[in-house]
């Protein structure tokens, strides 16, 4: 055997590696572990944020205050700090048949928390039952008409958006927010401005009733419409002219950027 061959050092698995290349694998795997990390990191931070929404599925919240049915399921909680809590049920189902009973009066009821923003909405479950609350106060306002506006934005189902799903807008999550708006779920309109900060307006039908069915077809697509805005305790709500859904048009649409689904 030449004296070449001897010095030549061949790794065989179930013996300890030679100098060599245990020295060469000392250097190469820990410059690759690096690599791997750095490009990970990269690749995580380009990507868009889904969405700030939270589904708390950590344990039952209760939610006081006064219920409205029309045009969708809302608990107005009134005090120094009013909200309006949006009630849905499980899957892709509004809270109406369950809700209606009570009606117009004081009630207290559990579910689970779903948040974005100053948004909040309470998924109801099985378990989830109405107590009427006696003597708890008078009723909150009425609806303050705010005037005609013409908005653009997109329209979304709530639930989703606000935090079950991620991204919960956009064309990627069109055909579950039109199975959402079929099921029920409030639809809202959301827009943004030059800083792309997000509100949004609840949207019901000319007559004031629920539009969920009639715009399950207008979802995930950026449009234009007009109506007149209402404030109901600290929500707004548009009562939508018929006919006045309109998709931007290819210039408006280029301006408009990309989907409310991120950030």
């Amino acid at each position: 055997m030449s004296q070449d061959n001897e010095n030549t050092e061949f790794f065989v698995g179930y013996l300890q590696a030679p100098a060599g290349i245990s020295k060469f694998y000392k250097i190469v795997v820990p410059v690759l572990l690096l690599f791997a990390m750095g490009f990970s990191f990269w690749v995580s931070s380009a990507q868009k944020s889904a969405g700030q929404g939270v589904w708390d599925l950590s344990g039952e919240v209760e939610v006081r205050g006064y219920l409205t049915v029309d045009p969708y399921p809302v608990i107005h909680i009134t005090g120094e700090q009013p909200r309006s809590v949006i009630l849905v049920e499980q899957t892709k189902m509004g809270a109406g048949e369950s809700a209606r009973p009570y009606a117009n009066q004081w009630v207290s009821v559990s579910g689970f928390a779903i948040t974005r923003g100053d948004w909040t909405m309470l998924q109801l479950v099985p378990s989830s039952t109405f107590t009427v609350l006696e003597d708890a106060g008078a009723a909150p306002l009425a609806a303050i008409d705010m005037g005609e506006v013409e908005l653009t934005g997109e329209i979304i189902d709530s639930k989703c958006f606000l935090g079950v799903m991620k991204p919960g807008a956009g064309k990627a999550h069109r055909a579950c927010a039109s199975m959402c708006l079929r099921g029920g779920i409030p639809p809202l309109l959301v827009v943004k401005n030059a800083q792309g900060e997000k509100y949004g307006f609840m949207l019901m039908n000319e007559n004031g009733g629920s539009a969920s069915i009639e715009l399950a077809n207008q979802v995930a697509v950026p449009v234009t419409l007009s109506g007149r805005m209402e404030q109901r305790g600290d929500m707004m709500y548009i009562r939508y002219s018929e006919g006045s859904v309109e998709k931007l048009s290819s210039t408006s649409l280029a301006s408009y950027g990309e989907s409310l689904a991120y950030n």
